[in-house]
């Protein structure tokens, strides 16, 4: 277990750009295209890494909404830091590895838009479930006038 915990911080810190994912992720949540205009590398790239980090359970991604229209897009965010400490004595002693899962009720700012349109949403649904009932009202007293007219002619 620590022996493949230590491969996976040295395929981590081994590959240049996946280290700066992990530096950008550490500051806030971002998008793939965000990551990849930042680093200036392929949105493949980015993929290919962000599936790596996610595979070993450092990052996890989340779809919002960024605006009102389009398509949610996939933020990604850290899960847990890895802090080595690298204890020297001539030569490498000792390699001691501390995981810190951050915070994990992180409130995107993209979010706030979802909720927005959301509420929007919702609000419309109800202006037809109110017509809706009106008409349905409207229905019943009919009925019931019908209903009196009939008893009044018998």
């Amino acid at each position: 277990m620590a022996d493949q915990l230590i491969d996976q911080l040295f395929q981590i810190m081994g590959a240049y750009n996946r280290f700066r994912i992990v530096e950008m992720l550490e500051k806030r949540p971002l998008s793939m295209k965000e990551i990849a205009e930042e680093i200036n590398i392929s949105i493949p790239a980015v993929l290919k890494h962000l599936n790596f980090l996610e595979k070993v359970g450092i990052v996890e991604s989340k779809s919002v909404r960024k605006e009102v229209e389009g398509r949610p897009q996939k933020i990604y965010f850290l899960t847990q830091r890895i802090i080595p400490k690298i204890i020297l004595n001539d030569e490498i002693q000792a390699i001691e590895l501390y995981k810190i899962t951050p915070r994990t009720d992180v409130v995107f700012e993209y979010d706030l838009e979802d909720i927005r349109l959301k509420r929007v949403m919702l609000k419309v649904k109800l202006k037809r479930l109110e017509k809706k009932r009106l008409k349905i009202l409207k229905e019943i007293e009919k009925l019931d006038r019908i209903e009196r007219e009939s008893r009044l002619s018998l």
